[in-house]
């Protein structure tokens, strides 16, 4: 057989050791390799460079680190969109509060308040209510009907506010397509009530404590005397 140059030799190295040659061609090689002690250094030097595929428990392993750091990004995600939400929750709850915490009394002669009778439940039975016209009115306020000592002698009245919130005087309005807002409430039963008034009080629990001193900041807008 004629001998084969190393050059032939090493050009099919790469193909000997990936072990795509045909039975021939590597008795060839093998033979070759035998006696050539250069094209044997070669060989193990090409076998230095050759990366050889991952066992089977090797790549469990590495598919267990790979799960273990997705689920790692994954809980660092959902941690981070948690607290994106909560923090954007707390930012508009605080917004909306500081919308409709903050109150202002309306002036009586901005409120377009009225008090009027109306038949509720059985025939006669007539309840006074208050109709708040105001278009920034958030709602009104008032007590239960309440005896009190005037100067004209003892009697049953009922003071009521209307107010507004920033969310009722600059967002609402545009809410509403330019109607106007209307409030109503309830005082209670026209022949119990001999007058009703208008003015800021003090929380219920301290307004009962002294309603008379309420009535000197508050008007007179109702009276059974002159309906």
């Amino acid at each position: 057989m004629k001998k084969i140059s190393c050059n032939i030799i090493r050009d099919i190295l790469p193909l000997y050791l990936d072990d795509v040659v045909c039975d021939e061609t590597k008795l060839m090689v093998e033979e070759h390799l035998q006696s050539c002690a250069s094209c044997r250094e070669e060989a193990a030097s090409m076998k230095k460079d050759v990366i050889l595929p991952a066992s089977k428990s090797q790549r469990f392993e590495e598919a267990r680190v790979i799960k273990r750091i997705k689920n790692k990004i994954l809980r660092k995600k959902v941690i981070i969109s948690v607290v994106t939400a909560a923090a954007v929750l707390a930012a508009a709850a605080g917004a909306y509060a500081l919308l409709t915490l903050p109150r202002s009394v309306i002036p009586y002669e901005e409120s377009g308040i009225s008090v009027s009778k109306v038949m509720l439940g059985d025939p006669g039975d007539e309840y006074l209510y208050c109709n708040v016209e105001a278009p920034e009115a958030a709602g009104s306020v008032c007590h239960d009907p309440v005896t009190v000592q005037t100067e004209d002698g003892e009697k049953t009245v009922v003071i009521l506010y209307a107010y507004s919130t920033p969310w009722s005087r600059y967002v609402e309005p545009h809410l509403r397509d330019g109607k106007e807002g209307v409030t109503f409430e309830v005082l209670g039963s026209a022949e119990e009530i001999d007058e009703v008034y208008y003015g800021e009080f003090e929380p219920v629990s301290e307004f009962y404590e002294d309603p008379s001193s309420a009535l000197e900041n508050a008007e007179l807008i109702w009276s059974a005397e002159t309906p």
